[in-house]
């Protein structure tokens, strides 16, 4: 992951429950540290600016922070294939109970799910329990290239990493120095 990338964070703006969850990048920092968008100043204002959700974009730090936690413990759960500990969907369906959905029929006859407003936290839980027990659930992933750590959600069974740039990073660190590609 390049400082540009960092900045630009082209990742973010998709869909609010990853843009939340991939506010920190693994093991892109200094010494191999992760980077918390939340922890500096100008990377939250830049991730502010560009979140899916306006709502979630305004809500403070502490309350960020702590929607945070539960939304990566129940994406790396869900990525992992392992089910949501009682505590982490107790949590998340306590949060998600103040986000109601209506739903109306249409002129046409069919069944439409209208979002009530909601608190941002109540609706970010709410789309996170989406994620880790809807139909998508088997697309949730963590991208384990160098510098990355982002969850996503795979457009193909086989997808191992988020991005082009990943899966490229991720094949050339596999390389062993010196290697030619021809053998003896």
């Amino acid at each position: 992951m390049t400082i540009r990338d960092l900045q630009d964070m082209p990742w973010i703006g998709e869909h609010p429950v990853l843009d939340l969850a991939n506010t920190v990048v693994v093991g892109a920092g200094p010494g191999r540290g992760d980077v918390d968008f939340l922890a500096d100043r100008e990377l939250t204002r830049r991730w502010r600016a560009r979140a899916a959700h306006r709502g979630l974009a305004a809500l403070s730090l502490e309350e960020l922070e702590r929607l945070r936690g539960l939304v990566r413990e129940a994406l790396d759960a869900t990525a992992g294939q392992r089910p949501l500990s009682g505590s982490l969907r107790n949590r998340l369906n306590g949060l998600a109970s103040s986000a109601p959905v209506v739903f109306r029929m249409t002129g046409d006859g069919l069944l439409a799910q209208q979002e009530q407003d909601g608190g941002a936290d109540a609706v970010v839980a709410r789309e996170t329990l989406v994620l880790a027990a809807g139909p998508d659930r088997q697309r949730v992933r963590r991208c384990h290239a160098p510098s990355c750590g982002m969850f996503f959600l795979a457009r193909r069974r086989d997808q191992a990493w988020c991005s082009l740039g990943c899966g490229n990073r991720a094949r050339s660190t596999r390389r062993q120095p010196g290697e030619t590609g021809t053998h003896s």
